[in-house]
């Protein structure tokens, strides 16, 4: 019956981008298919009525992905932070450097304090990034499970194609 579901291009699609990109949220799949949001939502409900996809409601978005892949539940909610633009460039940053303080997070971002500083409570609330014992600086929680998420991570073209591509394609060549 999963063949049937998928014969139709569009859903086929839709499939392949939650695929591809674990863990968008409908506007994302949006924008990356081309279609309009309305139409993306019926077809991913189709989708979930056949257990081929499952959504998960995050802190701001549902977010999908496709069932026959097996993430944990934590691992989900931290792909669903590593999909937001700024967290996830502070924690490829924190992988970089190991720890950085808000003030060198700013800096190196072009973000303000306050950004910065609300990014790294949602990253420090999903246990992702640890605050320092000095008060001052941030480190990731565990490195080793953040980079073997990113090995299986692929990030949105939106994230690749907002300047931060050389960051990513660096990050790939080292691991």
């Amino acid at each position: 019956m999963e063949d049937l579901v998928l014969e139709v291009e569009t859903r086929r699609r839709i499939y392949q981008v939650v695929c591809d990109f674990p863990g968008p949220h409908l506007r994302e799949i949006s924008r990356i298919v081309g279609l309009a949001t309305n139409l993306v939502d019926y077809h991913l409900i189709r989708l979930e009525k056949r257990d081929i996809v499952r959504s998960e409601q995050g802190d701001q978005f549902k977010r999908y992905f496709a069932e026959n892949v097996s993430i944990s539940a934590s691992d989900k909610r931290w792909i669903g932070l590593l999909r937001q633009t700024t967290p996830f460039r502070i924690v490829i940053l924190l992988l970089d450097r190991e720890s950085q303080t808000n003030k060198e997070l700013s800096a190196n971002l072009f973000k303000s304090p306050g950004t910065v500083t609300y990014h790294l409570g949602k990253l420090v609330e999903a246990g992702l990034a640890v605050k320092l014992k000095d008060q001052r600086g941030f480190s990731l929680s565990d490195p080793r499970r953040v980079e073997r998420i990113l090995m299986s991570f692929h990030p949105l073209p939106e994230v690749l194609t907002s300047g931060f591509r050389e960051i990513w394609e660096e990050f790939e060549f080292f691991s």
